[in-house]
């Protein structure tokens, strides 16, 4: 398999996986904090570059503001996914390693090499609690993902 293979199925599994995600908690009657700041340019960037808006969920059309997690523009140049932008897996492990750094609730495991040698990645993303706390990642628990939500 190509770098550029590669990279493009990093890509749309991640996408794949957190559209998914998304969508079924917008189905379910979530919707974005109105009092969350929200990336207004990033946010453009999305809804310019998504072709229909059922592409797309009430949670995944905009980027929050956060002045200590750094975007995907950071280290891509422009929106994940942005047309005719196809990044290479390096600098996706790179975006994943930034952001593990900026946020405790990011944890970033090496899963092992590919037949070319290159590293593979799994990350774990958790959610707040609801009393604003960081939920507990399985590895930390001994618990099950499966019994964490």
């Amino acid at each position: 398999m190509n770098l550029e293979r590669t990279s493009r199925l990093l890509m749309a599994s991640l996408l794949l996986i957190s559209a998914a995600a998304f969508s079924a908690r917008a189905q379910n009657g979530f919707s974005r904090d109105p009092s969350q700041s929200v990336d207004d340019e990033y946010t453009r960037k999305i809804r310019e570059y998504t072709t229909e808006t059922f592409f797309n969920s009430p949670l995944t059309d905009y980027l929050p503001a956060s002045p200590n997690v750094p975007t995907p523009k950071a280290v891509l140049g422009d929106v994940a996914g942005a047309p005719g932008k196809l990044p290479y897996a390096e600098d996706v492990y790179r975006y994943m390693r930034m952001l593990e750094k900026s946020s405790p609730r990011v944890k970033v495991f090496s899963i092992g090499s590919t037949e070319e040698g290159r590293e593979m990645i799994a990350v774990a993303i958790v959610s707040a609690g609801e009393d604003g706390r960081e939920s507990r990642a399985p590895h930390e628990t001994g618990r099950s993902a499966h019994n964490q939500f």
